[in-house]
């Protein structure tokens, strides 16, 4: 392991924090089919870097060669499409036990946050221990490689909620002396999965009034149901055409729903001509077409066949 042997210069890493946040074109996705239940994999790939870090200084392990914590903390601005579509923070929490020419990251405390509106996913960072430094120290800098992986969470409102993955780090340096406005560099890759959203879809038929009964405009609310243990992003009903004979639709097409957690439901209202007043037994089979995406904006289209069977009354 090759170690620097003077402090990496602040303008440089000014100007290299901001080239680095051209970073992730990873999280870019295999996708899975869209609304398919359970986990699907995600590479994860982040270079990303900042000259703000704050450094702070505590007692290191009880025993061993690392006498000093020397705890790293910073944040810095992700843009949307980088994890998920959404804007988000990528925040560091990073204790270094650090002595002599050694250093050491312990998955107990060591955290990388990824947050957007949806929620939070944690990664826990491990390099080497007490007794078997991982990281390589200068007595300025941090720097090396080592794993991570996915803290479990459960909350109930993130989106993130169960995802699992792990993978490699690396960081090719990052200020450790006290103070402020520390230049520190991360790279990670791995994967990631999330879980999916189930999407089915129900509907129920009504006139909506004697007027439309008699001009035969029939309104047909969709509702759409998320069975799955992922939440959905971005739904939008693209079309619920039909090719019956007698009947067309009106609209209106497209429709956005939005997003719909898991066990959750949303409705769509969209109005057919159809058969005459005279016609016993009309029905008609509509292709409803949706688009439907996890918490990581990735998925699909998805299409459901529903049979509309048409009211005989003015009052369904």
């Amino acid at each position: 392991m090759r170690r620097p042997t003077a402090p990496i210069p602040r303008s440089a890493v000014r100007r290299a924090a901001v080239v680095l946040i051209a970073l992730l074109a990873g999280l870019v996705v295999m996708a899975p089919p869209a609304g398919a239940q359970g986990l699907a994999p995600y590479p994860l790939n982040v270079i990303v870097g900042s000259a703000s870090g704050a450094v702070t200084s505590g007692p290191g392990c009880s025993s061993g060669p690392l006498t000093e914590t020397r705890r790293l903390t910073g944040s810095t601005s992700l843009s949307a499409g980088f994890f998920s579509g959404l804007p988000s923070q990528l925040g560091i929490d990073l204790p270094f036990r650090v002595g002599g020419t050694q250093a050491a990251l312990d998955a107990a405390d060591a955290r990388v946050t990824l947050t957007n509106a949806r929620g939070t996913l944690t990664l826990a960072l491990q390099s080497g221990s007490c007794a078997a430094p991982g990281l390589s120290y200068n007595g300025t800098a941090v720097f090396g490689s080592g794993t991570w992986t996915v803290v479990p969470d459960a909350t109930t409102t993130n989106a993130y909620r169960g995802a699992m993955g792990s993978g490699t780090f690396s960081i090719p340096a990052a200020n450790v002396t006290v103070g402020t406005g520390k230049p520190w560099q991360l790279a990670l890759s791995g994967s990631v999965t999330v879980l999916q959203p189930q999407l089915a879809v129900t509907h129920r038929t009504f006139w909506g009034g004697p007027f439309n009964y008699l001009s035969r405009t029939l309104s047909v609310e969709y509702r759409i149901r998320n069975n799955g243990p992922g939440d959905a992003f971005g739904v939008v009903l693209n079309d619920a055409a039909t090719s019956s004979p007698g009947v067309t639709r009106i609209g209106p097409v497209p429709q956005a729903v939005g997003s719909v957690p898991a066990g959750s439901e949303r409705s769509v209202v969209v109005r057919y001509r159809v058969c005459g007043i005279a016609s016993i037994g009309c029905r008609f089979t509509a292709d409803v077409q949706l688009t439907v995406a996890d918490a990581l904006d990735s998925g699909g289209p998805a299409s459901f066949q529903r049979t509309v069977q048409v009211p005989i009354t003015p009052v369904p």
